[in-house]
């Protein structure tokens, strides 16, 4: 079968889900390189540099993002691929072949898994061929560790973009938020502190791996509602002469809403 990479695209599009969609069609020959861990220069090919600047057009923080490889990626290149150069790194959901030697950036490559998958055309090919989403966690030592989900799209009707909102409330529960930002209050209270208003609590989780994909702010929102009325954080209301609430005793009254509390200010 002959498979244009136009088709290929095409047919990647279609099963995304989301036009919010990044390819990273870098081949092996031009992935990037870091060679030195201290130096944040990295090498690459010019395939490489057209995925950064194409990146560049999505990572404005507004909304999550499907970043699809063609191939599976090493550990370091797919951390270059979502982090280096980027703002929002934890807006870009990372999904990979199931098959981690897979390498579709080829037309040897495309051709090989057609046969080998039965697949007749590039929209059987590519949902044959797909998929792990990658996200990051961090270990007992602070590093990061990457993990693998697979995605279920045996339903002809499954997109990508689709499955992933069903398995991220899976992955991180309404406690991880509260954990994370538990954790970085105390640990580092000054993104939350001098005059910050709430609602850019959610930061962290748009900008850092290892943090629960921000799929919901108003898990953050509720965190911070928690840490309020039980005393390990405060806020103070610009609508009601800068009102200072730090519970236990003076907790958020109930009505006061989300929107209203990332207004607030700390």
């Amino acid at each position: 079968m002959t498979m244009e990479a136009s088709d290929l695209a095409a047919a990647l599009g279609r099963l995304a889900g989301t036009e919010r969609l990044l390819v990273y069609d870098v081949s092996e020959p031009e992935a990037p390189e870091r060679r030195n861990p201290v130096v944040p220069f990295v090498r690459g090919g010019g395939a490489w540099w057209r995925f950064v600047e194409r990146r560049r057009a999505l990572d404005d923080g507004a909304d999550l993002n499907l970043l699809v490889s063609l191939r599976g990626l090493r550990a370091d290149e797919r951390l270059l691929a979502v982090s280096w150069g980027c703002a929002f790194a934890n807006s870009f959901l990372v999904v990979e072949p199931a098959d981690p030697w897979l390498d579709l950036t080829t037309p040897d490559g495309a051709r090989e898994f057609a046969a080998r998958s039965g697949a007749r055309d590039a929209d059987a090919l590519v949902r044959a061929a797909y998929a792990e989403w990658i996200y990051w966690l961090r270990d007992e030592r602070g590093e990061l560790d990457s993990r693998a989900a697979t995605l279920d799209l045996s339903d002809p009707q499954a997109t990508l973009w689709s499955t992933l909102w069903q398995r991220l409330p899976q992955t991180f529960a309404a406690a991880d938020f509260l954990s994370s930002l538990t954790l970085l209050t105390l640990r580092e209270a000054e993104l939350f502190t001098g005059g910050r208003d709430v609602a850019r609590a959610v930061v962290p989780f748009l900008t850092r791996l290892g943090l629960p994909v921000l799929y919901d702010a108003r898990h953050v929102i509720d965190g911070v509602r928690q840490l309020v009325n039980a005393g390990l954080a405060w806020v103070r209301d610009p609508e009601d002469g800068y009102r200072v609430y730090s519970g236990p005793n003076q907790p958020l009254p109930a009505e006061v809403t989300d929107e209203r509390l990332a207004l607030m200010v700390r």
